[in-house]
């Protein structure tokens, strides 16, 4: 369990590392405007020491908004600017039955509030 913890915070910390590089992201101002050190982000960096979440936020918020879409669109594997259709369609059967249910429930809600309005005509 332990090995795939750590390749999982291996693989966040080498994308970190790349989207830094990627947008050209000033070690010593993200750290300075985080508040932490730029040691500690430099060895968060390389794999030798980790942020911890309140630390790793920080530094998260701190990014340009561009970099953190491209950061965890990596990490993620998901593509934030994909249609929402293309995402249903390359969903697991789970995921679409959580979509169809999540529908659902809005379409029942909107009925007993009574507000048409917020129901679309089916194309």
């Amino acid at each position: 369990m332990q090995e795939i913890v750590t390749q999982k915070t291996e693989a966040h910390q080498q994308l970190f590392d790349e989207m830094m590089n990627r947008f050209n992201i000033s070690a010593k101002e993200l750290a300075e405007t985080a508040g932490i050190s730029e040691v500690m982000l430099s060895r968060f960096r390389r794999g030798k020491a980790d942020l911890g979440m309140s630390k790793f936020l920080a530094v998260f918020a701190a990014i340009p908004d561009e970099a953190k879409e491209w950061y965890v669109s990596r990490l993620l594997g998901v593509n934030p600017k994909a249609s929402l259709r293309s995402q249903i369609i390359a969903a697991s059967p789970q995921e679409k039955a959580e979509v169809f249910n999540a529908l659902a429930i809005w379409v029942v809600q909107s009925r007993e509030n009574k507000d048409s309005n917020c129901l679309p005509q089916a194309v």
